[in-house]
């Protein structure tokens, strides 16, 4: 911990944000990542270690989540500066399939406060802050959305939270985005996608706060035929 060379926060680098801030069309914002919190001490530690070290060595794991926070809390700090980024929209993988990768409450006091303070930030300048999770998060749901403040979710999976039954639970306190699970976009046909997107759009734009998208990352195994059917789907429901 002593010896790693952590990044200097006075010392970001931010030519390439300017960049993009200069060549983006009318029109059009840059989201920003300043939340991997939990991702980037599971990465440095890994995940086996973090949780034997959480009872073995928790001045440690504190100190990690400390140092990490602190780091991602400075590059908001900086992000915000920047007129055309509207909205921190950061990657935190918590959960899998039955729950989180730690113990709720040790998310909260280790990692979800440093999220906090970042939404903080985003809405102390008047933008959003909008969290990418994998996994089950049930747990905390109400965590995220009463002391973090969350304004939305991306990242949905039919297996344990499907974003039809998000939405009807918690689409009055909170935004949804995303939810086309990634097994129907890799898997299906594009007439089936059509229609599983037509059934999700049916379900989940009442009342607004939904966003169209894939439930993760399009990865490469996604056919283009199965991304574009579900954007067509889109244009013709008016969300777009």
């Amino acid at each position: 911990f002593e010896s790693y060379p952590w990044p200097d926060p006075g010392r970001f680098d931010t030519r390439k944000l300017e960049l993009a801030a200069k060549l983006l069309p009318e029109g059009m914002c840059l989201t920003a990542p300043c939340h991997s919190v939990f991702e980037n001490v599971t990465w440095l530690m890994g995940y086996e270690v973090l949780c034997y070290k959480l009872y073995d060595v928790p001045d440690l794991v504190d100190a990690m989540f400390e140092k990490v926070g602190s780091i991602h809390l400075a590059a908001a700090e900086v992000l915000v500066q920047c007129d055309r980024v509207e909205i921190l929209f950061g990657g935190d993988d918590m959960g899998f399939k039955t729950g989180t990768m730690i113990g709720p409450e040790a998310l909260k006091s280790k990692s979800l406060v440093w999220h906090q303070k970042i939404a903080e930030v985003a809405h102390a300048h008047g933008k959003l802050d909008v969290l990418h999770s994998c996994g089950n998060l049930e747990s905390i749901m109400d965590f995220l959305i009463d002391e973090v403040k969350i304004d939305a979710r991306h990242s949905f999976e039919d297996a344990h939270s499907p974003v039809t039954e998000q939405k009807e639970k918690y689409g009055d306190r909170l935004a949804l985005a995303g939810g086309i699970d990634m097994d129907v976009l890799g898997r299906f046909t594009p007439e089936q996608v059509r229609a599983y997107t037509r059934r999700v759009l049916e379900a989940c734009m009442p009342g607004g706060g939904y966003c169209l998208g894939s439930g993760n990352t399009v990865a490469n195994y996604v056919p283009v035929d199965n991304y574009l059917a579900m954007l067509e789907e889109g244009v013709a429901s008016g969300t777009y």
